[in-house]
């Protein structure tokens, strides 16, 4: 029997995705994910779901190997809410790399949003830093 992370790790394999990708589109780090996949610990709701919308699997699969049946169910078939959809191959491929493209790039602006919040909190504590010793030298002259 495979466990939570051998599925994790198949799955990211399916997808041909790298630790270190599917660690920043997450937001976290890839020894967290490394974590995951070595059964050393095990991810937080949210993160689960994430994982198996990126994975493209269910989180019942995840968590226990079980397939939900999908008898009668075309494979090119798009439900969003009410919107029930037939796609053709090629359009359900497009409509993948169109997603893929959407989660890539939500996790670039994820990316870019803490590296501006980390340069934001390193001028705030530049300019304390500055201003204790910017008054010190007005006493002095």
């Amino acid at each position: 029997m495979t466990t939570f992370g051998k599925r994790l790790k198949q799955a990211r394999g399916r997808r041909g995705l790298t630790q270190n990708q599917v660690a920043e589109m997450l937001g976290i780090d890839f020894t967290t994910l490394s974590k995951y996949e070595n059964d050393k610990s095990q991810p937080d709701h949210q993160t689960l779901r994430e994982l198996a919308s990126m994975y493209e699997v269910s989180i019942d699969w995840l968590l226990t190997g079980d397939r939900l049946p999908t008898a009668g169910i075309p494979p090119n078939r798009l439900t969003v809410g009410d919107l029930e959809e037939e796609l053709t191959d090629e359009e359900a491929a497009r409509l993948l790399e169109y997603l893929e493209m959407l989660r890539l790039l939500r996790a670039k602006r994820e990316k870019e949003r803490r590296q501006r919040e980390k340069e934001q909190a390193a001028r705030q504590a530049e300019h304390k830093s500055g201003a204790g010793r910017g008054a010190g030298r007005q006493r002095d002259a």
